[in-house]
């Protein structure tokens, strides 16, 4: 690629692109270069509007380049093989650049460089102008790390009805303990509460040192209580057996023993259950069901069925989310 005058672009921030939110409508004035030589056309204005530091102190002291069309920006850029084999060039909705010519510049723009992949960067800077970002569709580690590093830059936290906390929420089913982490170390309780439905299948051993410290101890009490509270419910709503009814010609007190014996059978295999805080009404029906036909007694089965009525209906009454 010796000689390629091509550089890596946003597919968003380039140089004549209008975007929201800019003073007067300008025309960019600034490039970021990040770690994996992708380049962002972005405003001063907007970046120094929103950050308390300017941006990471990055804008105090502006480092100056030649033009990205120079030798020394196609070295870097061709140096830069693997990252280019990753995004596998060209362009889609979920890349942060396209390969492009650079720009005829007459005059020379000033370069920062960040340390952030263009993925995260992307979102990053799709936070900071206030524009949304689900069509990229970033994975939750990508949302993390934007996450982590805009208080570096001197941005806040986006809003709870930010959009980006609705696209890591679609992911909450696939890693429901890292969402409510990551929910959770931004104190956004709407994301914790929707995702801690999720995190009922999944057992607590699951949970890593690292997901614990991040989402801090209030969060990781109300998470712990959510599932242990709903454990002891469960041992306590079906914990006791059927009525037994009076003794008959068929049916003995013995008989009814037998039953209650099977009754707690059943609830020992629900709690010895990976995830017992997760029964679903299907699982208690197949488990308790079968008593009920293990017997020739009508008022037994009569008292099992009613039984097993009223476990369904305490259960599906019991708190899902913290």
């Amino acid at each position: 690629m010796a000689g390629s005058t091509e550089i890596r672009v946003s597919t968003t921030f380039f140089p004549s692109a209008l975007l929201p939110n800019v003073p007067g409508g300008g025309r960019s004035d600034l490039i970021v270069h990040t770690s994996d030589t992708v380049f962002f056309y972005v405003h001063q204005s907007v970046l120094r509007a929103r950050s308390n530091n300017n941006f990471g102190m990055l804008l105090s002291t502006t480092y100056y380049t030649s033009n990205p069309s120079s030798p020394a920006h196609r070295e870097i850029h061709d140096q830069d093989q693997s990252t280019r084999d990753y995004f596998g060039g060209g362009r889609a909705d979920n890349m942060p650049f396209i390969e492009s010519s650079a720009p005829d510049q007459t005059s020379t723009i000033p370069t920062i460089f960040v340390s952030e992949e263009s993925v995260v960067f992307n979102i990053i800077l799709h936070l900071t102008y206030g524009m949304a970002c689900g069509r990229y569709g970033p994975s939750i580690e990508v949302i993390s790390n934007a996450l982590e590093a805009m208080p570096r830059y001197g941005l806040s936290t986006p809003d709870p009805t930010n959009e980006i906390w609705t696209v890591l929420l679609r992911q909450a089913e696939a890693d429901p303990l890292r969402v409510y982490s990551l929910g959770a170390a931004h104190a956004v309780d709407t994301v914790c509460i929707q995702s801690s439905e999720h995190t009922l299948n999944t057992p607590l051993s699951s949970l890593s040192e690292a997901d614990a410290m991040t989402m801090g101890a209030i969060y990781l009490r109300r998470l712990f209580f959510l599932h242990f509270g709903r454990v002891e419910a469960l041992k306590r709503i079906v914990g006791p057996p059927p009525d037994t009814h009076a003794d008959t010609t068929v049916c003995s007190e013995m008989v009814q023993r037998s039953v209650k014996k099977a009754w707690k059978a059943a609830l020992a295999e629900l709690l010895l259950a990976e995830t017992p805080q997760a029964t679903a009404v299907p699982a208690l029906v197949s488990a308790f069901g079968p008593i009920a036909n293990s017997t020739q007694c009508l008022a037994c089965k009569e008292k099992i069925q009613e039984r097993i009525a009223s476990v369904v209906q305490a259960w599906g009454n019991v708190k899902k989310i913290i």
